[in-house]
């Protein structure tokens, strides 16, 4: 266990909304890592190393906290799984989204805000062409989930996309 005697004690006291605001917290701690993180990258080493650093980085994140999902909470290997595992892990707790399921076998993921993508405008340094990182996340978390999964990108960073949509996935679970 990642927690120590004396968080295990503290955390133990905290009301069901004091955790979910502490989870909120360690979440958004986490993001503001990735995103300096992400800067330094860009800054010293240009934009293509920070990609390829972040595909690498978030792909190998994504296998680790899908498995420790599935087996905390018992997930199977089929779409329910999947977006479980979504909506449970770090991936996708620095946007807005909608989710949904178009057919039975299909899983969709739209990013309606991504903080990331929001500051790097307002701090002129325009947007992350996050397209390969995302597809590295999308298939590897889907891939342990159930390797009949075929992730694919709708659109994403460096794509042209409409304001209120920064990137869009699919996961489609083949017979």
């Amino acid at each position: 266990m990642a927690l120590n005697k004396v968080q295990t004690e503290r955390l133990s006291k905290f009301s069901k909304e004091g955790l979910l605001d502490y989870i909120d917290l360690v979440q958004r701690n986490f993001w503001n890592l990735q995103n300096n993180w992400m800067m330094y990258m860009n800054n010293e080493y240009g934009q293509e190393a920070a990609v390829k650093g972040d595909s690498h980085c978030f792909g190998a994140n994504s296998r680790v906290q899908v498995y420790r999902l599935r087996k905390m909470f018992d997930l199977k290997d089929d779409v329910q799984a999947l977006e479980d595992a979504m909506i449970l892990s770090t991936i996708w707790v620095n946007c807005d989204y909608d989710m949904w399921r178009p057919a039975e076998n299909k899983l969709r993921l739209k990013v309606t805000k991504c903080y990331q993508q929001v500051r790097r405008l307002e701090d002129g340094v325009g947007e992350l062409a996050c397209k390969q990182a995302g597809i590295d996340v999308c298939r590897i978390a889907a891939e342990v989930v159930n390797p009949k999964f075929e992730a694919k990108c709708i659109v994403c960073p460096p794509d042209e996309h409409p304001d209120d949509v920064w990137c869009e996935w699919e996961w489609e679970l083949k017979k």
